[in-house]
């Protein structure tokens, strides 16, 4: 199962989120930070979940890989929508440069709260982060990563 750990992050990323949910705050948004780190093997599964035929898999060996994983079991509905488009070390999650996040309302998750994601957003960028709720193309609004600290690593050749 993933991390929430914001310690599981690149230094860098950390302290960029640090700054990210102190400014939540001063908003007066709580977060919650469900996903920091996320495993080679857990990002596969992720990425199998919409594409079973792809992949020549059934739901009942999804969830067997899934449940060796600590991940909970997926309705055929669900397991027949796409939840990612990156394939294992293709997510930022894999290096430590990237979170998913929700926004609480009366200390329980909301969802559905799209003025809070867009502050959230607008809080990222400020900090450095990039946030996925802005793409063109299969927006995540809960997630968020540093593209400035990956081009760094990748610039160096680390």
């Amino acid at each position: 199962m993933a991390s929430r750990k914001l310690e599981d992050l690149h230094p860098v990323t950390r302290e960029k989120t640090e700054k990210f949910l102190e400014k939540a705050k001063e908003n007066g948004i709580e977060v919650l930070i469900y996903c920091t780190y996320r495993s080679p093997e857990e990002q596969e599964i992720l990425y199998m979940q919409g594409r079973l035929e792809q992949f020549g898999i059934t739901l009942n060996e999804l969830n067997e890989r899934r449940k060796k994983l600590g991940l909970w079991e997926l309705t055929e509905k669900e397991a027949r929508r796409k939840v990612t488009n990156a394939k294992p070390w293709q997510s930022f999650h894999q290096y430590g440069l990237a979170f998913d996040c929700v926004p609480l309302a009366g200390g329980k998750p909301d969802w559905s709260n799209h003025k809070a994601y867009r502050k959230l957003g607008e809080i990222a960028q400020k900090v450095g982060l990039e946030w996925a709720g802005s793409w063109k193309q299969f927006r995540e609004f809960p997630h968020f990563q540093d593209t400035e600290t990956y081009e760094l690593i990748t610039k160096r050749g680390r």
